[in-house]
């Protein structure tokens, strides 16, 4: 059913993105040693892990980015304890859309084994596969160095992360950064975009469809203009309307979603400074370009901004997935955040 809030399992509930599911299996197939799924927020990315990592026949092991505290010590021990057993090993939760789980670790200890015997039970494990999700939530400069430190000395291991797009490809992956500990190597990307217009009124369609439930198209088009084409919030909406049969669906949706969105912004925060001008930046944003942001946001301040602080500040957001660039433009990567900011 495509209106499960869960992510997905099963190639029959997953919709659209067919092609991007193929590269990644291909990729695998081919025993590539890092893939990385990239696209901003509620795109789908944990589905297709979880699709993929369900149909993984090989040693397989699923680590959720926001519960891990110390990357080189716990996905080095993660992929050892998997290799130990010889079974897969999920640590964290694959959650639904609407829960989350905040720096709690992953409380894995090595044993009294040497270094040695810890890499030979590895390399003979065969090939494992190490699905991360929200890999841009831990640190992500010790977790590009585990990366390369595991791509150099156990070429059978394959990493398959995910997280947003800025984040990921920049902090995580270094992609042309020359002093980036994972610059040089093979690294297959591979980009989750949100539904256009069309794809997600055919995905709203479809999935009233298997519930046998019909909603007229001015509504669907009302929905559509308020989520985007974010299959997360797309889907908490089906859900709240063909499945809860609610009323006031879409406003049960909005609401729950910027609370949701507020929630994620809280979590900013807590490891940030200068609040007051990540909100300003966030507030108005709305398709300008960096001088007229930058001028907006300063109004809130009574002063112009410096530039490097204000370039840092919209960086962290970019990176962050809070914010995109197009066309030399910066727009709210997720519609419901212009009401998050307010929850704040």
């Amino acid at each position: 059913m495509y209106f499960e809030i869960e992510p997905k399992g099963r190639k029959k509930d997953f919709f659209n993105y067919d092609y991007e599911y193929g590269q990644v299996k291909k990729a695998l197939q081919r025993k590539e040693k890092i893939i990385a799924v990239v696209g901003v927020r509620r795109v789908g990315k944990t589905s297709l892990l979880n699709l993929v990592y369900n149909e993984t026949a090989s040693l397989k092991l699923w680590l959720d980015g926001r519960i891990v505290t110390d990357p080189k010590k716990e996905i080095f021990a993660a992929i050892y304890e998997t290799a130990k057993a010889g079974k897969p090993k999920i640590f964290g939760k694959i959650e639904s859309l609407n829960l989350s789980a905040f720096g709690v670790g992953l409380d894995i200890k090595l044993g009294s084994e040497s270094q040695l015997e810890i890499e030979k039970k590895i390399r003979g494990s065969g090939h494992i596969c190490v699905f991360i999700d929200e890999a841009q939530r831990m640190g992500t400069s010790d977790l590009a160095d585990v990366l390369s430190y595991i791509y150099d000395r156990f070429p059978q291991v394959s990493f398959i992360i995910s997280g947003s797009e800025i984040g990921l490809v920049e902090e995580i992956l270094g992609e042309g950064d020359g002093e980036h500990p994972l610059f040089g190597r093979e690294i297959v990307k591979v980009a989750i975009p949100r539904l256009d217009r069309n794809r997600a009124m055919d995905y709203l369609k479809k999935g009233f469809t298997q519930l046998k439930f019909d909603v007229g198209e001015k509504e669907l088009n009302e929905a559509i203009d308020e989520l985007d084409g974010l299959m997360g919030w797309l889907t908490l909406y089906g859900y709240e309307k063909g499945v809860k049969k609610s009323k006031d669906a879409l406003g049960k949706t909005s609401q729950g979603a910027a609370q949701i969105a507020a929630s994620e912004l809280v979590h900013f925060f807590r490891k940030t400074k200068n609040r007051k001008l990540y909100l300003s930046i966030l507030r108005n944003v709305n398709g300008t370009g960096w001088e007229e942001l930058r001028s907006h946001a300063g109004k809130d301040f009574g002063k112009r901004l410096n530039p490097n602080l204000f370039t840092f500040a919209l960086g962290r957001l970019a990176s962050h997935s809070f914010v995109e660039k197009r066309d030399e433009k910066y727009y709210l990567s997720d519609p419901l955040l212009a009401k998050a900011v307010f929850l704040v």
